[in-house]
Order: C-alpha cells, then structure tokens, then sequence
C-alpha cells in the first residue's frame, strides 16, 4: 500500500461514527487507479475469497486498473467506489457488468466487492446494496448474479441481502492446494428493493 493510502486508513474514525458516500465514476485518474489497487491488495492480504491468492505486483495491477477504467468510458461496465467523507479514501467498491448480448441486457453480474476491515459495518453492506439497486433502476438492469465460494461468511451475507442460490459446483476455487465449490446466487432487482426497502425512483 501507497504511504499516502495509508496515511488516509490510519486515519478513519470507528466504524461507528463512519460518514461514507458512493460515487459512479466515468473513468479511474491516475491517482484513483494506483489507490484502489492498493485497497484491493489489503483485502488480498487478509482474505483469499475475491480470486486472488496473494497481492496484485504493481505492474500487473496498474494493468488491471487502466482495463478497468476504459471499460467504464466504453460503458462495459458500472463501478460503485465507497469514500469515506473525512479523508475521502476509496474505502470499498463493486462492480456491476451489464452482459453484452441485446436479449439479456437486462441482466448484469456483480464481482469484485470489498470494503476495507477497518469500516465494515452491516450498515454499510445495506446502503451500499440499496445504492447499487437504485442504479440498476436507472440504467434499466432488472435481473442481478453473481458467484461466489460456497458455505462462506460472504456467501451467506449474499443471502441474506435477497439473492437466492441458484446452482453449485464443484472445484470452483483453488488456494493453497485445496480446493472449493462454488455458488452461482440470482435475485430480481424489485425483489431485492422490496426486501431493503428502496424508494422508487421518480
């Protein structure tokens, strides 16, 4: 992690007195890129769940960030960052990818969703899925997936956040010479508005 990421962590309050925002953004600058990748790799030192065995090296990860940012000015994919108002760090992200096909626009998958130890909060895990339904209301995306490591802590905060499991199979994930199964989970996006009590948007 940067020194100057760093700095922004040590720096956060507790989680409960936590004042987060979310934000879409067009495109990644340069200084966002390498801080997320630096958020993405604390989360890669302390868990193993979002498909990476251990830390991202720094070309490699710049690589990824630059894809990811001009996927977003392409419009391929949605990110969803998660600042915290004080030091405006990039304290989480989700990423929402619509699929390509014209029959199934309607459908988009969410991967790579983390929010860094130090302000998890089963408060935030709610505003920031209720955040993600009201843009899936906006641009017009119905029908939400994702996969994930089977019988773990995320798979059943998933669950019970309205996704339903759908589908298992084995050798899904490998880490450390074992082995995992793996989950696909799908819910409608009005169902899960119902269930977390998002407001239409008019």
């Amino acid at each position: 992690m940067s020194a100057v990421t760093s700095e922004m962590f040590t720096r956060l309050p507790s989680s409960r007195s936590r004042e987060i925002y979310f934000e879409w953004p067009d495109c990644l600058v340069f200084s966002e890129q390498r801080e997320l990748l630096a958020l993405t790799n604390t989360i890669i030192e302390r868990e193993t769940t979002i498909g990476f065995a251990e830390p991202i090296p720094k070309s490699e990860g710049m690589q990824m960030m630059r894809e990811l940012s001009d996927a977003l000015v392409a419009g391929k994919k949605r990110l969803m960052l998660v600042r915290d108002k004080g030091t405006e760090a990039i304290v989480g992200q989700l990423i929402l990818t619509p699929s390509h096909l014209p029959n199934c626009r309607h459908v988009a998958e969410i991967s790579r969703v983390f929010v860094h130890p130090r302000v998890r909060a089963p408060q935030i895990i709610t505003q920031g899925m209720r955040e993600v339904l009201r843009e899936c209301k906006r641009v017009g995306i119905d029908v939400l997936t994702l996969d994930v490591r089977a019988d773990t802590r995320i798979h059943r905060l998933w669950e019970s956040l309205g996704f339903e499991t759908i589908g298992r199979y084995p050798d899904y994930a490998r880490v450390n010479g074992q082995s995992f199964s793996g989950c696909y989970l799908y819910q409608r996006v009005e169902v899960m508005c119902e269930k977390l009590r998002v407001e239409p948007i008019v």
